[in-house]
Formats: structure tokens, C-alpha cells, sequence
């Protein structure tokens, strides 16, 4: 896609699984991006945590297990109080290959990126809601302390933070370009 657009070096922004592709792409096309934003994301997940998340998307596989799956994860997002947010969500559910979704995750879960941290020298911000639910915050924790040149963002917001505080997202984010003049 960088190529197709003629960009040499870009800065890549993820959220949560997005963030694994982010976190994967730099590590190994390192001379192909000039940052990082890292947004409520994990390189991994201990046991007890990877069994939850798999709990999680094998709702989706019974019988109105899309809308169960939905709730419970609006509420893991703490994103409930955002009503254009849950509309959106629930909206999307009409557009959902359930068994595709939980296929990923299934495949998601057998990944361990944090080898992967040692090989990204490009600055990074990551950013964390501290009301989020769905991502523990050893995740954070461990993201923070792999990258060599990293800054942590906390956010008094869920899962969503450029959703829910839109305005104090992109400032953060722009300070951030800026401070690394990206």
C-alpha cells in the first residue's frame, strides 16, 4: 500500500489487534515507518486472559450469540455510556461473519509479539484508557518496557479513546508528532 501511494516512511496507528499489525510491520520494515501509535493493544496474553478473550468470541457461534458477544464487549470497552457508539456497534452486527470473527480471534490468541518489540527502534506512543476493560493493563506495561524509545498516553477513557474524547486524542497524538517531528 506505501508503495502503491509512493510514501516511503509513514506513521502507523493501531487499535488493539490493528495494533499487533502496526507492531509487526515495524519490526520487521523498520526503514518503512517513522512511528508508532500503539492504542489500548497487547503483544500477548497470559493463559487465564487468552481462555476470557476465547470465551468471549465463542458466543458468536451460538444461537444469538452476535448480540450477547456485542454487549459483553461494549461493557469490557466501558464504552456503554456513548450511545452513538453502541448504535454504531450494534448496527455492524448485521454485517458480521461471526464464524470468520471467531476464527481470528482463535488465531490471534497463539501470537506473541513481544520478541518483536526489541526489533522497533522508531518512536512510539502508546496510549491506554484507563477505564478499558478488555485489554489488562500487564499489556500496557509490557508494550511500554519492550520499546527503546516509547511514551505512555493515559487516558481517562474506555477502549475507544479517539471515539469517546476525539479532541484530547488528537492532541496527544499531535503533540507527539510533533515532540519527534514526524
Amino acid at each position: 500500500m506505501l508503495d502503491h501511494a509512493r510514501v516511503e516512511r509513514a506513521v502507523l496507528c493501531g487499535l488493539a489487534a490493528g495494533a499487533s499489525t502496526g507492531v509487526a510491520f515495524a519490526a520487521r520494515r523498520p526503514e518503512r515507518v517513522a512511528g508508532l501509535v500503539i492504542v489500548n493493544a497487547y503483544v500477548h496474553f497470559e493463559p487465564d486472559d487468552q481462555a476470557k478473550r476465547l470465551a468471549l468470541y465463542d458466543v458468536l457461534l451460538e444461537e444469538g450469540g452476535p448480540k450477547r458477544w456485542a454487549d459483553q464487549l461494549l461493557h469490557l470497552m466501558h464504552v456503554e455510556q456513548h450511545s452513538a457508539i453502541v448504535h454504531g456497534f450494534l448496527r455492524s452486527l448485521d454485517h458480521i461473519d461471526p464464524a470468520h470473527l471467531n476464527r481470528i480471534c482463535h488465531e490471534q490468541m497463539g501470537w506473541d509479539q513481544r520478541p518483536d518489540l526489541q526489533h522497533i527502534s522508531c518512536p512510539a506512543l502508546v496510549v491506554s484508557g484507563s477505564q478499558d476493560r478488555l485489554v489488562p493493563a500487564y499489556c500496557v506495561e509490557e508494550i511500554v518496557a519492550g520499546l527503546a524509545n516509547s511514551a505512555l498516553a493515559v487516558m481517562d477513557t474506555g477502549h475507544l479513546p479517539y471515539l469517546e474524547a476525539p479532541g484530547e486524542f488528537n492532541r496527544i497524538v499531535g503533540d507527539f508528532l510533533d515532540q519527534h517531528r514526524i
